[in-house]
């Protein structure tokens, strides 16, 4: 709906042009009304009007000198109310960029006319301005990712924060990583177009809740960046990143029903120091591994240790990963003998062993990772695998625990490296042929062939040439003509029998795939 303001000094007239139609039903609603062009102008500055429906000759202020203040700080429509003998005063109005004018008394199917013209105008303006608005969100998305990454040089910096608006004077900075914990759970009764309401939907609480303090941006599928622009020299107070990340994660709980985990940054006060700020949430999150879902992370834990145990912490650390790397199960073996005999030798207290354990696992997954596997069945994200190295009372505890990890990983590394691309690709196919009908997604298929998502997507789409939801809608699509063509069912029978739970969904990508709708595309043959 569009707002209306009617500027008419007559009470009269001003009753008779808001009873004369239905305005909602031409997309408008009428919610301001004005004796004179002063009082109008103080409208228009305290709310936006799409539409203005002007008197010319009025007390205090008349029309034109109405308008032409208008034109100084409002792009709104304008309709000039007008009789015979004023239209002259309308030919000037037009020269103003005045849209059209009525003449007194007014007429319905007038009235009818101009409403629709302007409307088509508006309608025109809105999608002009959504299209320019998403572009330059787009560029500002971009070169906030790219700063964030010190991809950024000096000149480019100054430029681009003028051109988008980004504010030159602030003395702090701080970057917040949130991760939405649902992507990339078990939760595969969520669709594709679920999950990207989903993400819309925290995006937009983000983006409330930081207002002009921000701004936020897509830093990934899971991951979106806060960047918090301060202009005092310490982020305290309502600017305290910590605090401002638990208000985030309690509104987004409460308001999209999913639960985020943030890591904050390192405060910076240089266009520079934002990258580092960045890459320690990055390392803050990644504590999300060992913490679970829904928190807070601000850095690894520390503990109390002399440098020669920190040291050989690390070289077990180092031992074990990189025999895994070598794919050689005796190498791994042997490095998980070494470390078992760390463990037995009292180098090493309870703590450290500990610690020595969960960055283990935290540099398993990213093994994991790395390789394109999914890391959901050999690691327990919601706190079991952390709770369990903390609860151990042995150190033989401890190491059967580790041991079992590592030769996990060594196997699901091996059959990563069988599988072939292309029959990892058929066996996608094979797939989504044979589940088409369900609420699949690239997620689920991507347990099923023990995959990361984001890197099964990339080979799906090397060896298709389409991305996977794009070979899924042809599949569903030409599915559907064929039954439409050749049996009697009913739409919304077809439409569950392709796998679209909801029909209007159906509807809209059936004509947006083939361009007529599905009983038109029957009634065709």
């Amino acid at each position: 709906m569009y707002d209306v303001l009617i500027v008419e000094d007559e009470p009269i007239a001003r009753a008779s042009l808001t009873y004369l139609l239905d305005w909602q039903r031409y997309g408008y609603e009428i919610k301001g009304e004005a004796e004179d062009g002063q009082q109008a102008l103080d409208m228009m500055k305290a709310h936006y009007y799409s539409l203005v429906i002007t008197d010319i000759r009025m007390p205090i202020m008349d029309g034109l000198t109405f308008i032409q203040e208008l034109r100084k700080f409002s792009d709104a429509a304008v309709v000039i109310l007008t009789g015979y003998d004023d239209f002259a005063y309308a030919r000037q109005g037009l020269k103003l960029g005045v849209q059209d004018y009525l003449l007194k008394p007014v007429d319905e199917d007038d009235l009818v006319a101009v409403l629709t013209k302007v409307k088509d105008s508006l309608d025109l303006k809105y999608k002009t301005s959504k299209q320019l608005n998403l572009g330059v969100s787009a560029l500002r998305d971009q070169f906030f990712k790219r700063w964030v990454h010190g991809q950024v040089k000096k000149q480019e910096f100054e430029d681009q924060t003028k051109l988008l608006g980004i504010p030159e004077e602030w003395h702090a900075s701080c970057c917040l990583l949130v991760e939405m914990d649902f992507i990339h759970s078990l939760h595969t009764y969520l669709t594709d177009r679920e999950m990207e309401l989903k993400r819309f939907a925290i995006r937009n609480i983000m983006e409330e809740i930081c207002g002009d303090a921000g701004f936020v941006f897509e830093e990934s599928e899971e991951r979106y960046t806060l960047l918090i622009l301060h202009p005092e020299k310490s982020l305290l107070g309502e600017a305290d990143p910590t605090s401002l990340a638990e208000k985030l994660g309690a509104s987004i709980q409460q308001f999209a029903k999913e639960t985020v985990s943030i890591g904050v940054g390192h405060t910076a006060t240089t266009w520079e120091q934002v990258a580092e700020s960045f890459t320690s949430a990055e390392i803050a999150l990644d504590g999300k591994f060992l913490s679970g879902h829904n928190t807070i992370l601000t850095g690894p834990a520390k503990i109390t240790e002399d440098m020669d145990q920190a040291h050989l912490r690390h070289s077990m650390e180092v031992n074990v990963i990189e025999a895994i790397k070598t794919l050689q199960f005796d190498q791994v073996r042997q490095a998980l003998i070494q470390l078992k005999e760390v463990f037995k030798s009292g180098r090493l207290p309870a703590n450290a062993i500990k610690v020595n354990v969960l960055e283990i696992l935290l540099q398993l997954s990213h093994v994991v990772k790395d390789a394109g596997a999914n890391q959901t069945f050999l690691f327990d994200d919601k706190l079991g695998d952390y709770e369990l190295v903390m609860r151990s009372k042995t150190s033989d505890d401890l190491y059967q625990f580790i041991a079992e990890k590592c030769m996990a990983v060594l196997e699901l590394l091996h059959r990563m490296k069988d599988q072939q691309p292309n029959k990892v690709f058929d066996t996608v196919k094979r797939l989504v042929q044979e589940q088409f009908h369900t609420q699949i997604s690239l997620r689920s298929v991507a347990q099923q062939v023990y995959m990361n998502p984001h890197y099964l997507g990339k080979l799906f789409k090397a060896n298709a040439n389409v991305s996977f939801n794009e070979y899924m809608l042809q599949l569903r699509m030409e599915k559907a003509k064929e039954l439409l063509l050749f049996t009697d069912k009913k739409v919304y029978e077809i439409a569950q029998e392709v796998g679209f739970g909801e029909l209007d969904w159906f509807y809209k990508r059936f004509k947006n795939y083939t361009g007529v709708s599905a009983g038109e595309f029957r009634a065709s043959v």
